[in-house]
């Protein structure tokens, strides 16, 4: 691949990566609940299991995927249902008061979890399609080209969600109320 249409792809993955969506909300939200350590296996698997999606349908899959409507439509609703899924998770989550404990929630988010979240995820595939359909050139190796879009696609997109996951760790640190004294329910208030 040329270099000008490297950093060309360099850059189409950075921003797919760093504008809002469904991996982005997962990280601010898993960031929020864990901060950032507690965060990286989530980004680790977005990042991973996106690259890993874009060399399969690089190399071959998309082939088979685009072509059956049947498998088109599962994706279609199924990511449909995930985003309804994760805006109901996000409107009905509890918010705690300033003279309650906040809740333990649990497991932060696994490394496979959100690698196997790419598959039903549709802005994933709507990149995805749009990288290979752009950027993939016919008259070169298949295998050389999709292994480089992984490859940049774990750079750019480690590069291009980590400020999520480290928005999440933030407001949440700042928003404390269960390490947060009762003289300082300005910070709870501005905060709500």
């Amino acid at each position: 691949m040329p270099f000008d249409q490297l950093f060309a792809f360099a850059t189409f993955a950075y921003v797919a990566s760093a504008t809002p969506g469904p991996n982005n909300i997962l990280l601010t939200a898993v960031g929020g609940a864990g901060g950032i350590r507690g965060g990286l296996p989530v980004l680790l698997g977005i990042v991973f299991g996106f690259s890993a999606m874009v060399f399969l349908l690089a190399f071959g899959l998309g082939r088979t995927v685009f072509t059956m409507d049947a498998v088109l439509e599962t994706i279609r609703y199924g990511g449909l249902a995930v985003l309804a899924w994760l805006a109901w998770k996000i409107a009905t989550a509890p918010v705690a008061q300033p003279d309650e404990p906040v809740p333990d929630l649990g497991r932060r988010g696994s490394f496979l979890g959100a690698a196997l979240f790419q598959w039903v995820n549709p802005k994933a595939w709507i990149v995805a399609a749009g990288a290979i359909t752009s950027f993939l050139q016919p008259d070169l190796p298949v295998l050389a080209q999709a292994t480089t879009l992984a490859a940049v696609f774990i750079l750019a997109g480690a590069f291009g969600c980590l400020p999520w996951l480290a928005f999440g760790a933030v407001v949440s640190a700042s928003c404390a109320i269960r390490c947060m004294p009762a003289s300082s329910m300005w910070r709870w208030r501005c905060c709500s």
